[in-house]
């Protein structure tokens, strides 16, 4: 049986969510936000390779690729993370043949500290895009935590 005092409580837990945009990237092409700031957590949406006329640039996945990092930047800014702070990204491809080359361009702005990543070849994107990157960061004062084991795995015993 439920605590009624716990019910009630959870009934009044509120919670924020901010929808996020920056006139320094394109405006979404479909009905979703830029971004949503949940407390302090900061989901970005696909981003794709589009200057500010909401235009793919030239330069296929690379050129694509650069733009839409440069994108992200702008959208986690409006909502209080930066690179640093992104904890997660997902890169979406036309082509798995432009790995490499997303790739190279992805080392340019994750230089350290990377977040978790995955990467995938689907089957078409918006606009015919080549690339598409999403990303959930932190928003607020960023402490970095020294590579190691985590710190609630439980010691081993000989």
């Amino acid at each position: 049986m439920e605590n009624p005092e716990s019910e009630a409580s959870s009934k009044n837990h509120k919670v924020t969510k901010t929808i996020v945009s920056t006139p320094n990237s394109y405006k979404p092409v479909g009905p979703y936000s830029q971004a949503i700031l949940a407390e302090k957590t900061l989901y970005v949406s696909g981003v794709l390779g589009m200057d500010a006329q909401s235009q793919l640039v030239p330069g296929g996945a690379e050129g694509q690729a650069r733009q839409a990092l440069n994108n992200l930047k702008q959208i986690l800014g409006a909502g209080g993370a930066t690179i640093d702070s992104v904890v997660k990204t997902t890169i979406l491809l036309a082509k798995m043949e432009d790995f490499q080359a997303v790739n190279q361009v992805y080392s340019e702005f994750f230089t350290k500290d990377c977040p978790a990543r995955a990467t995938f070849q689907v089957g078409k994107l918006p606009l015919e895009a080549a690339v598409e990157i999403e990303a959930i960061a932190l928003s607020g004062d960023l402490t970095i935590a020294e590579v190691g084991p985590c710190p609630c795995e439980p010691s081993k015993v000989n």
